[in-house]
Formats: structure tokens, sequence, C-alpha cells
């Protein structure tokens, strides 16, 4: 989003400054509230009727967010941005927090998790690929504003979807602790900090994964940036097919296990990447016979956190007597959040070292970091103490 506002032809050049970036991580804030909202208890569920009203917020922040007024001056047009752009993240917070922490009670079995994280990921990457296909057309065809109706349009359908399906809760008769109270208890839970630092490195090895394959293009490949899309094409079917092997194998060996191991696969991956103009220069085939290989792993960063985190939650449950599904599927939310900005901060710095043909340091030094990291991950999920 941030790049297709940035590029925007309709909107002026300051619609999006950089300054914006804090008020974007600030605003998964409102994943932690989640923790009030989701002790609410309705006729129509616990769940079902936050992500019902947050459909207006997440739906209308998206329109109003490429549809800003004409002729404003440059503290209007960052006023509205922010306005915005609070108003599209609270909808999305209020929408995914209790999308995802329903997804204990809807999966019981260690397998069941599994199966349904991975369905999960699955959508969630056909979703983005169809999203990174059709919206330049619509753009093209119908302008920013025009694509950002017809999105949503599409989206109110899908997001509405959950809506339909029967929420089995029984409220708990016990009082809840307050706010800082479950906070605290939930950054004391030591299985816990362990998954969220190995969430917080995994996923800034997404961000510099999700950002390199242009520079890798031009700077490695020594080719016009349009062939990234093959690249993104390449590295999405990779991560597809991937998914086919997650569930037999966590069935096999864990949860844990699969992700670790998935986590060195990637790992080694990015560091044989980091090494390719070494090996074979500019050479096409070798190339995309390590993009397909080294990204194979990505299905299990897709599909086995959810179902991890889950089980977080039912040993959390056993000890403090309650279900606490959205503090933690909240923290998580807010601590993704920031670590994608510091991933994509970091590719940044390192691509400054260089990103030409003349001068690849950068983009090398880019995969040896996203390689680093991923064997970091595996390293800290050494300490992982829930097996199955």
């Amino acid at each position: 989003m941030p790049y297709i506002i940035e590029t925007a032809t309709g909107f002026p050049e300051h619609y999006y400054p950089q300054e914006v970036l804090e008020v974007n991580i600030r605003n998964h804030c409102a994943n932690l509230l989640q923790d009030y909202c989701l002790r609410f208890w309705s006729p129509w569920g616990k769940r079902r009727p936050f992500i019902l009203v947050s459909l207006l917020p997440l739906i209308g922040g998206f329109i109003l967010l490429f549809n800003p007024p004409n002729n404003l001056n440059q503290t209007t047009y960052f006023i509205y941005l922010v306005t915005m752009l609070w108003v599209f993240y609270v909808g999305m917070a209020s929408y995914h927090v209790p999308y995802l922490a329903w997804l204990p009670t809807l999966a019981k079995s260690p397998e069941g998790r599994v199966k349904l994280s991975t369905q999960i990921g699955i959508f969630g990457l056909v979703g983005a690929t169809i999203g990174g296909i059709i919206a330049p057309w619509l753009t093209d065809s119908y302008g920013f504003q025009g694509m950002g109706i017809a999105i949503s349009l599409i989206g109110v359908i899908t997001l509405a979807m959950p809506l339909l399906e029967k929420e089995e809760y029984t409220p708990s008769k016990g009082k809840y602790p307050s706010f800082k109270t479950t906070l605290t208890a939930a950054f004391t839970n030591r299985t816990f900090c362990i998954y969220m630092i190995t969430m917080i490195l995994a996923w800034m090895v997404i961000s510099i994964i999700s950002v390199i394959p242009t520079f890798l293009v031009i700077a490695l490949l020594k080719r016009e940036v349009s062939f990234a899309a093959v690249i993104n094409t390449i590295i999405v079917g990779s991560a597809l097919a991937g998914f086919t092997l997650v569930l037999p194998l966590a069935q096999k060996y864990g949860k844990k296990l699969v992700f670790q191991g998935s986590l060195i696969w990637v790992g080694l991956g990015m560091i044989a990447m980091a090494c390719g103009r070494f090996w074979w220069q500019d050479s096409l085939i070798p190339w995309l016979i390590l993009s397909i290989i080294a990204n194979l792993a990505l299905a299990s960063f897709f599909s086995l956190p959810n179902a991890m985190l889950s089980d977080i939650i039912d040993q959390d449950a056993e000890q403090q007597g309650m279900g606490r599904e959205a503090i933690f599927f909240g923290t998580r939310g807010l601590l993704i959040q920031f670590s994608q900005g510091a991933g994509s901060f970091l590719t940044g710095l390192i691509l400054s070292f260089g990103k030409t043909p003349d001068n690849p340091w950068g983009v090398q030094i880019a995969f040896l970091s996203a390689g680093i990291l991923s064997l970091a991950a595996a390293f800290v999920l050494r300490s992982y103490a829930i097996k199955k």
C-alpha cells in the first residue's frame, strides 16, 4: 500500500511522507485493545459482532484512502492521510484479531490446527497474488480511485464470509483480569516469549524477501525491472508448492521441528543466493532454480505459526483457568508489524551499499542478512517447549 500511495499519479508527491510510518506502526496498538472488546458476548457470538462492525472502517477507510479531496494544502493532505490510515488500521485490527483468535475453537486437535492454518496461509498467498495481478489492471483502466472502490467491493464479500459460520462459545463465569495484568502475564509466559522472538526474526526475513526481487533482477541478473514479476511469481509458486509438504511433515515430526527445519532451509537458501554471483554470475537458469528451492520452505512461515500460537493459548488457559486468545494474537500482531517495518528499514539501509550491476554488494548483503536472521530464528526456536 505505501508504494501504491507514493506512486499514485493522482496524488501530490507529499501525500505519503515518511513520518507516516510511525503512525502506521502505532495504529497497530489497536490490536491490544481487542482484549477488552473480545470480553464481550452476545447471542450472535463473541467474535462475529466485532468482525461485522470492523467492515465499515476497514472498507470505508480503504476507499477514502484513494479518494482524497482535491485542492488541499500539504498540511491538510497530511492530516487526511493520517486520519484515513488510522481508520483503516483500526478496522484491520478489529477484524484480524478476532478472526485469528477464532482458530483455537474452530480446530481443537493439533492436526486440525495445522490444516486450518495451512488453508489460511494458502488463501492469503492466493489473495495477495490475485490482488497483485488485478490491482495494476484496475488502476490502468479506472485510475487509483476506481481501483480502490473495486477492490473494496470484492473485499467486503470475502471479508463477510466468516459471519456465515456459527460461533460456539460459552461465556466464562469468572472475573477477567485487568488489561495490564493480562498483558504482563503474556510476556511472563516463557514459551510465548520464545515464540515471539522467533516470529520477529522470521518476519524480518519475509520483509527482506518481499523487497529484494526487484534489485536481484537489476543488480545480479542484469535484466529489465519488469522481469521482477517472474521472480515474484516463482517465489509465490514455490511457497504454494511447499504447502503440500507442511501438513504431512507436521503430523509426523511436529510443528516445532518442521518450522525449525524450514527456517534453516530458508536461511541456507538465502546465503546461497548471496553467493550466487560468485558461482554463476548472471546466468539465468541457476538463479531461477535456486529461487525455487530456497523459497520452498516459506510455506511454513504462513501456516505453522498460527497453529503454534493456538497451542500456547491452550497451555496458558490450563494455567490461568480461562482462554485469552485476543491478548496473544493482538500482541503478536503488534510486534509482527514492528518487525516488518524494521525489516524494510534494514533492507533500505543495506541496499545503500550498492544495488546496481556495477555495485551489487548491497543486494548480496541483504540476502546474507536474511539468511543469518532465519538461522538465528531457528536457533531461538530450540528453546520452544511445546513439542506437538
